[in-house]
C-alpha cells in the first residue's frame, strides 16, 4: 500500500511546475498536499500559491496520485465563503484529502479569526451526499484531546505535524484500542530521510518540502531513502 506523500513548498509553481509534477508521478506516492497560507512560512520574502489555485492546477494536470489540503483553515474566512468556495469545489474531486485545522499563527498572524465551529464543519461536510460519493477523506491536523476525540467520534483522519515519535506511537495506541484504521493516522514531518520503518502499521507520512533546498535534491532523496 502507498502511504508516503508531500507537501509542497510556497514557491512549487513558480517554474517548471509540470516538469516537477511529471517527476513526482514517477515516485511510489500516495498524495499531493498543499498548505493554506497567505504568507510564505519559511522565507517570508519567497512567493507562495494560493490554496484554492494549487488545488486547481493539481486538478487539471495528468498524475499518478491523490490530492488534498493539509491544511485548510476552517477559521480564517466566513462559513459561507469556506464552503462555497473552497470546501464544496474541493469535494467535487474524487478521493480528495481534505485537511482541516483552526490555524495557530505559529507561522502568519491571523488579523481575523471567524469562530466556525470545527466540528460543525465536520458534521455538515459528512451530511453531504458527494462526501460518500467521492469518497472523500477527512483529516484533521491537530494535538489536542478535541481534535483526538473527533477523530474517533467521526471516523475520520488525524494528523501530526511534526513532534515526538512517542506522541505519534500513543495515537496509534489510540486508535487500535478504538478499532480505527491505523491508516487513518497521517505524520507531518521534515526528515526527507525518515523512511517510516520503526512503524509495523501503515500511517501516512508526508513529507515536507522546503523552500530551502532544490526541488530535484529534496525528491532524490525522499527517493534514495523512504521510497525503496
Amino acid at each position: 500500500m502507498k502511504n508516503k506523500s508531500l507537501l509542497l513548498n510556497g514557491s512549487f509553481f513558480e517554474d517548471e511546475y509540470f516538469k516537477k509534477i511529471d517527476k513526482l508521478n514517477n515516485l511510489e506516492i500516495k498524495s499531493v498536499y498543499v498548505f493554506d497560507h497567505y504568507q510564505n512560512p519559511e522565507i517570508k520574502g519567497n512567493p507562495v500559491y494560493e490554496i484554492k489555485e494549487a488545488i486547481n492546477k493539481l486538478d487539471k494536470v495528468n498524475k499518478n496520485f491523490e490530492i488534498g489540503s493539509m491544511v485548510l483553515n476552517v477559521r480564517k474566512r466566513k462559513k459561507d465563503i469556506l464552503f462555497d468556495d473552497y470546501i464544496y469545489p474541493f469535494m467535487e474531486i474524487k478521493n480528495f484529502n481534505l485537511g482541516l485545522g483552526i490555524g495557530d499563527e505559529r507561522y502568519e498572524k491571523q488579523n481575523y479569526i471567524f469562530k466556525n465551529n470545527i466540528e460543525d464543519i465536520i458534521s455538515e461536510i459528512k451530511s453531504n451526499n458527494i462526501y460518500s460519493e467521492n469518497k472523500i477523506n477527512v483529516i484533521i491536523g491537530g494535538n489536542s484531546k478535541l481534535f483526538i476525540d473527533l477523530s474517533l467520534d467521526y471516523s475520520i483522519g488525524l494528523n501530526q505535524w511534526q513532534g515526538s515519535l512517542e506522541n505519534l506511537n500513543k495515537k496509534i495506541d489510540v486508535f487500535k484500542k478504538s478499532n480505527m484504521n491505523i491508516s487513518n493516522l497521517s505524520y507531518c514531518t521534515k526528515n526527507l530521510k525518515f523512511s517510516g520503518k520503526e512503524f509495523i502499521e501503515s500511517i501516512e507520512i508526508i513529507y515536507v518540502l522546503s523552500e530551502k533546498k532544490t526541488f530535484k535534491d529534496q525528491i532524490d532523496d525522499i527517493n534514495k531513502y523512504c521510497l525503496n
